[in-house]
């Protein structure tokens, strides 16, 4: 035998209740989960759609069972453990689902509370008040699958949302070489090659990929060597850690900068490498060296994936809108220098994620200074929520970024070469 339908007027209201709750809950997990099994970039991912499909269904199950115990009065041993066991999979996928929500708040944190909170009730309704264990002759039996799922789904959450992100980090490197310069009476050519290798097994998108070639300029060959007061000049007022006893400190000025990859262009697999060469020309007899250096920013292709087509903004188009001064600050650019800012949404790894996680955007601000000055550094990119951009990220959030995501910055380091 099942449970015996309800009698009185309370009992038909929590029998609706509970029949309610698992066509809802089921509902929930059902669509959830089939967005992950058709759109999740990973594996792990698809998996854990489809746990939560099965615990969907489970719930639907349940539903069915409830109404041929509440209502029609045909139920069995059997469909009381399927109505039991459905309100104990909305427990547990609800608990999973908070915990990955913790540390950032999102409105369907209210949704899994309901969850949680309405299972317990179900819970509470077939255990206390029905005496539903008693009517189920198989308990280890039932306990042991209850167990083993739990265990198994437990298992998958942590593995997709916890392990898989830090187990295979992102190997990406990037180079600059120098060629063979050329030069006659007028003009000197530095044929330059910049090269990007994923040397991991990771995909990544190129967020943006620039250079700067610097050229440099110094009087040298004294006669009398430079002393230790001047040595100390150089620290105190350029903050120098290259002091030179026959030479002054070198005179850089940025002669070219470029975008060699902006956002949305690109993206790099494993095994990949991404080769440009550039000749830059120069006057000739006016720097004695050149520096050069690229720089880029990535992210993991299989933790986020652009949503939209990027968006570009001129500074000196239309209404002029202020750069954060965090950008400038960290570019070593001033105030109101011009740039270029690329901008797109993305959304998380699986929807899940999408779900328990605040909408996200990368900005891409590639500086070209302004009259006479250029930046130190041409591209800075953020990853952030929309309007988030304008607040510099603090040390911790982008390590969560790094880690999480993958959103990372490169620099080739700088190559010399005398001309």
């Amino acid at each position: 035998m099942g449970l015996r339908p309800p009698a009185n007027l309370r009992g038909k209201i929590s029998g609706a209740l509970m029949i309610a709750g698992l066509v809802a809950a089921s509902a929930v997990l059902i669509c959830l989960g089939r967005q992950d099994i058709i759109h999740a970039l990973s594996y792990a991912g698809r998996l854990a759609g489809g746990l939560l499909v099965a615990a969907g269904l489970v719930a639907l199950a349940a539903a069915v069972c409830a109404v041929m115990d509440r209502l029609l009065g045909r139920g069995t041993k059997y469909t009381t453990a399927i109505t039991l066991f459905g309100a104990l999979a909305v427990l547990g996928v609800g608990l999973l689902l908070l915990t990955v929500q913790i540390g950032e708040y999102t409105l369907w944190l209210w949704l899994w509370l309901g969850l949680i909170v309405w299972a317990c009730w179900a819970l509470w309704d077939l255990l206390h008040r029905r005496q539903a264990w008693r009517e189920i002759t198989f308990r280890r039996n039932f306990a042991a699958v209850v167990s083993f799922t739990a265990l198994i789904t437990a298992a998958n959450f942590v593995y997709s949302q916890i392990y898989e992100p830090y187990s295979s980090p992102m190997t990406v490197t990037t180079s600059v070489k120098i060629g063979s310069i050329r030069k006659d009476e007028a003009t000197t050519y530095v044929p330059v090659t910049f090269q990007m290798e994923n040397t991991g097994k990771v995909a990544a998108y190129v967020v943006g990929m620039g250079y700067s070639l610097t050229g440099l300029d110094w009087k040298s060959t004294y006669q009398k060597p430079r002393d230790l007061k001047q040595w100390e000049k150089d620290i105190d007022t350029d903050a120098l850690t290259d002091l030179h006893a026959y030479a002054d400190k070198p005179h850089p000025y940025t002669v070219s900068i470029g975008l060699l990859e902006k956002l949305g262009d690109f993206e790099l697999n494993p095994g990949e490498k991404y080769t440009q060469e550039k000749t830059i020309e120069l006057p000739t007899q006016t720097f004695r060296a050149v520096q050069v250096q690229s720089e880029a920013y990535l992210l993991r292709k299989d933790r986020m994936i652009y949503s939209a087509t990027p968006t570009t903004y001129y500074s000196w188009s239309g209404k002029r809108e202020k750069i954060p001064k965090w950008v400038t600050d960290y570019a070593g650019a001033d105030a109101d220098s011009d740039y270029v800012r690329y901008q797109v949404p993305v959304r998380y790894s699986n929807q899940i994620l999408n779900f328990t996680r605040r909408p996200r955007r990368i900005t891409l601000w590639w500086l070209l200074g302004k009259e006479n000055s250029t930046p130190i550094t041409t591209l800075v990119a953020s990853l952030d929520t929309p309007g988030g951009e304008q607040t510099e990220p603090t040390y911790s959030e982008g390590e969560q970024e790094r880690e999480k995501y993958g959103f990372t910055y490169l620099n080739s380091g700088s190559t010399e070469a005398i001309l």
